[in-house]
């Protein structure tokens, strides 16, 4: 079979272990860490200590105790065709198949026949039927010629990400002789589709309708099964989910539970930015005798510390080893604090430098009222880098995103599938762009969050997001009438920057900072584009941080009228079907799913201007917009 590429972000975000995968040939589960081949030099480790520490402190016991960290995925070698070359391995999945021939002569006559000719008929065979051909295309030949198989479209699954193939056999002779070993049949009535018009049906006049399977418990209890892993089931292992049928081609299949942080500088200090740009090489061989001469001998090391004295080198290894930080506080914080810092430059405009941000002063910027109380400060981000690591995924149900925390403490969720039986690293990819950070004034949102109206809005804010979480037996997350707010002003930004920076909305992306009340004050947005080549750092974006007040009015202005007011302005309190949404919809304030953190949720224009209803407190009341 020939060899099928993804680009990293595919492998992680869509297709990480555990997703199901149709190639040209053959239906596939992608497999487990364990079977992904890096081939010696092919070995790439992803420096982010921030990420690191904290995935050690939230995840705990489904780490190895010899996890070493981060890895770029296997790096597809053109040149190398043999069984060791780099690349990730899939397994044949399902083992259920349908033939593509009509069934033979003699399999028409008895219980099962056709009544009629408006069903279609096609025999239900398992991998172990088939024959496989020297270039691994799978065929069924029975008593005829040799017929294509196609793999069967419905699996079982549960919301932990377990995953097996449905018996069959077992289901459609639930309730009669279990023994029965005749031929079964994919048998579809008329045109609709509709599940109780397909059934599965046995010779012996046995059968079940894809109706059924549907049903709560029909399918019985999660086995535990994992076929992406090895082994495939552990005999102590136990999961209280029911089974439940899943087409293989739902959006719900699979739900990465993934990480992001954006990489900092060490306080401007050079000597450490180079120890933690260069730290797993250097981990792995601080403790020889002539550490600082090989640390100046390798290629890896070399060019990156021949600026610096061996006195430099030592001192700046002890500040590390000294340094405490607790892995529990979010990522955000760090990042936030220092983009605003309001420092004149942030970072190095060097060639290895992970971040490089300038503050912009007042005069460049020109803000005009309300946008001058609003804006403390507003970084240019000429540069920066964006680690996202997977962890585990989920089906069914999107698990919660590291976004939904509140801002003092980050929890991850790690009620999900596993990614390997021993997860001794994780697989990460690091991206390089640009962008805008706007510093948002702390009392300006505090004389809006003591307003009468707001008191009243961020309880009925929490109530709904109370709302959300029973729907997914999770405990709620409130992140307040602030985040709210401006993950509302965030989405319309970037609507209004993608008319004008060059790059498409799908390619933004964005980083909220909302502390809670009882928390330091820390509010503020990351408006960044990031990728794995050069094309985030052609300047487009970051060049419009001059225009901010500009572009801040005019994403406002717009927010005022939406083209399906007055309904989408009449979303709210009682929109009991997507709670955490309100006045907002795709003409307005929703964008691509990849460019937002919280899967366009949180979101209410209302907050940030008045609507067609005329109703609230907004928090930019001056919109200038009449009705």
């Amino acid at each position: 079979m020939a060899d099928i590429t993804q680009n990293f972000s595919q492998l992680l975000l869509t297709y990480g272990p555990g997703a199901m995968l149709d190639l040209p040939e053959h239906a596939v589960v992608v497999a487990g860490l364990q079977d992904w081949r890096h081939a010696g030099s092919n070995w790439r480790p992803v420096e982010e200590e921030r990420l690191v520490s904290l995935l050690r402190q939230q995840l705990g016991a489904k780490l190895s105790p010899t996890f070493e960290g981060l890895r770029h995925p296997p790096l597809y070698d053109e040149e190398r065709r043999d069984l060791n070359a780099p690349g990730v391995e899939v397994r044949l999945f399902p083992t259920w198949f349908l033939v593509d021939a009509p069934p033979a002569a003699e399999d028409d006559s008895g219980a099962g026949a056709s009544p009629s000719g408006s069903e279609k008929r096609r025999r239900i065979v398992e991998f172990a039927d088939l024959t496989v051909s020297n270039a691994g295309k799978l065929s069924y030949k029975g008593d005829a010629k040799k017929a294509d198989v196609n793999p069967i479209r419905f699996v079982g699954a549960c919301a932990k990400g377990h995953l097996q193939d449905i018996d069959w056999r077992f289901l459609a002779h639930r309730n009669g002789d279990r023994s029965c070993r005749k031929t079964l049949f994919w048998v579809e009535r008329g045109v609709s589709s509709d599940p109780s018009d397909i059934s599965v049906r046995c010779t012996c006049d046995a059968s079940v309708t894809l109706a059924d399977l549907y049903k709560p418990k029909f399918l019985g209890g999660c086995q535990c099964n994992s076929p992406w892993l090895t082994p495939r089931r552990i005999a102590d292992e136990g999961c209280n989910d029911d089974l439940r049928l899943l087409p293989r081609s739902a959006t719900n299949t699979y739900f990465p539970q993934t990480v992001t942080v954006i990489s900092l500088t060490k306080a401007n200090d050079r000597v450490r930015q180079a120890i933690a740009e260069h730290k797993t090489t250097i981990d792995g061989i601080r403790n020889l005798p002539n550490f600082l001469d090989v640390l100046r001998a390798i290629p890896q090391t070399k060019d990156a510390f021949k600026d610096f004295s061996d006195e430099d080198i030592k001192q700046a290894l002890t500040k590390d080893s000294s340094g405490s930080s607790s892995p529990s506080i979010n990522p955000r914080i760090a990042e936030f604090d220092m983009l605003a810092s309001g420092a004149p430059f942030i970072g190095g405009d060097t060639a290895g430098s992970f971040l490089y941000a300038e503050t912009l002063s007042r005069d460049r910027l020109g803000l005009q009222d309300p946008w001058s109380s609003f804006l403390r400060n507003v970084d240019q981000v000429h540069k920066l880098r964006e680690v996202t690591c997977l962890y585990g995924f989920t089906r069914f149900e999107p698990p919660p995103t590291s976004a939904e925390s509140e801002l003092d403490e980050i929890q991850l969720a790690v009620n999900g599938a596993d990614l390997s039986r021993k997860v001794d690293w994780l697989p990460a990819i690091e991206q390089f762009g640009e962008g805008i950070f706007l510093h948002i004034e702390p009392t300006f949102l505090k004389r809006w969050f003591d307003s009468a109206e707001i008191v009243v809005k961020a309880a009925s804010l929490r109530d709904r997001e109370r709302k959300e979480a029973e729907r997914f037996n999770r405990p709620p997350n409130h992140l307040g009438a602030g985040y709210w707010a401006l993950h509302s002003l965030s989405h319309a930004f970037m609507a209004e920057l993608a008319l004008e920076c060059g790059y498409p909305l799908s390619s933004l992306k964005e980083r909220i900072y909302s502390s809670g009340p009882a928390q330091p004050d820390r509010f503020g947005l990351l408006i960044y584009t990031s990728t794995a080549g050069g094309q985030g750092t052609l300047g487009g974006l970051s060049s419009m941080a001059e225009r901010v007040g500009e572009l801040l009015d005019r994403a406002t202005k717009r927010l005022a009228l939406c083209s399906n007011d007055p309904i989408c302005a009449e979303h709210g309190e009682e929109n009991e079907d997507y709670p955490l949404q309100g006045a907002a919809c795709h003409a307005c304030l929703l964008v691509p799913e990849t460019s937002c953190e919280s899967r366009n949720t949180r979101l209410d224009r209302s907050l940030l201007v008045q609507t067609v209803l005329g109703d609230g407190f907004p928090l930019i009341a001056d919109s200038d917009v009449d009705f």
